[in-house]
């Protein structure tokens, strides 16, 4: 059957109830393939990391910045595994993306 998450029907919550303002996520899919939505507040930093499994990434809204590429509504992103990379939210809005990676991946913050 086939899952259909329409914007009206997004229930994100924050990753940190002790930070409301930060990191809002909604897993849609635990695995096979594994797909959640993150929103991230203006100007938030996602740090230099990498993941155990191939990635695609859909900015839905706002921009992000990977390296010295601006990153607007509709870019496609595809992280090969393993690949170390960072995002930083635009300075006025929010940035909502959506992940799908063919299963759950391990996470390791580069060093």
């Amino acid at each position: 059957m086939a899952v259909v998450l329409r914007p009206e029907d997004r229930k994100l919550a924050p990753l940190d109830a002790a930070h409301p303002d930060g990191i809002w996520m909604q897993y849609i899919q635990a695995d096979a393939p594994y797909v959640h939505m993150t929103r991230t507040p203006p100007g938030h930093h996602i740090a230099l990391h990498s993941h155990s499994e191939d990635e695609v990434t859909v900015i839905l809204s706002g921009r992000a910045q990977l390296g010295d590429l601006d990153c607007g509504p509709g870019t496609v992103l595809l992280i090969p595994a393993n690949e170390k990379y960072a995002l930083t939210a635009g300075p006025s809005e929010p940035l909502v993306f959506l992940v799908v990676r063919p299963r759950r991946a391990a996470y390791e913050l580069a060093r």
